[in-house]
């Protein structure tokens, strides 16, 4: 009986905790910020408490209030008074030559920087204009005009708009939002995908709309390495 009331108690912390970082929002996920990241760290030693001491209620209303005292803060960042209120961009790098207080500044020593530069794919501190450590702790580069990588617009060559593709069908399901978006409706997707011998949208692995309205199908049923079908 313990053992299935410990468990229960370890699903109800993950689903709370789960609700907890969703609160907070996507930001802390991808980019964590330095508030962000010391409120999941303290959520994660609240929320884990009822699993210690049976207590759920304080634990719950902790993570609870954590949760919303980061929503707040990353509100008040929004506003002009306090953008700088986590942290500011600082440029480490600048027309090739590296800012040693700045590195200071960020506790960064050089190795550590030409190793974030190769991972950029810069092997020369030279080939970089600018090098900037964001708030979020990631490193941005901004190449000199010579070590970049050429574009069209370089060449003179004229490209036409991609744009984004559309996926109207994943895995068997109708993507409704995507299909109004395009102004198309179920009859049409259904009698393109017939054309390929499916019986229905069941049969679809993904279907995308491009940007010239062709129509690009790929089905459960084709081998790995054929091309997809292209209306």
């Amino acid at each position: 009986m313990e053992a299935i009331t410990f468990i229960v108690r370890c699903i109800i912390v993950l689903l709370f905790s789960w609700l907890c970082v969703r609160i907070i929002g996507k930001k802390s996920i991808s980019q964590l910020t330095a508030y962000d990241f010391t409120t999941l760290m303290i959520i994660a030693n609240v929320a884990s408490e009822p699993l210690v001491y049976k207590i759920s209620s304080k634990a719950f209303l902790g993570s609870i209030v954590l949760a919303v005292l980061t929503v707040i803060i990353g509100w008040l960042s929004l506003k002009k008074k306090f953008y700088n209120l986590d942290m500011k961009p600082d440029i480490v790098i600048v027309n090739g030559k590296v800012d040693k207080e700045a590195l200071k500044r960020n506790r960064m020593n050089l190795p550590f920087l030409l190793s974030l530069l190769r991972l950029q794919g810069y092997a020369k501190v030279s080939d970089v204009e600018f090098a900037i450590i964001e708030p979020d702790g990631n490193l941005s580069v901004i190449p000199t005009s010579q070590s970049r990588p050429v574009t069209p617009n370089d060449l003179k060559i004229e490209t036409q708009y991609e744009g984004i593709s559309l996926p109207l069908i994943i895995d068997g399901e109708i993507q409704y939002s995507n299909l109004k978006y395009a102004k198309l409706d179920r009859e049409w997707l259904n009698g393109e995908i017939k054309k390929l011998g499916a019986a229905g949208t069941e049969d679809v692995f993904l279907a995308e709309l491009d940007t010239t309205g062709k129509l690009i199908v790929d089905l459960y049923k084709s081998p790995v390495g054929d091309k997809p079908n292209i209306f």
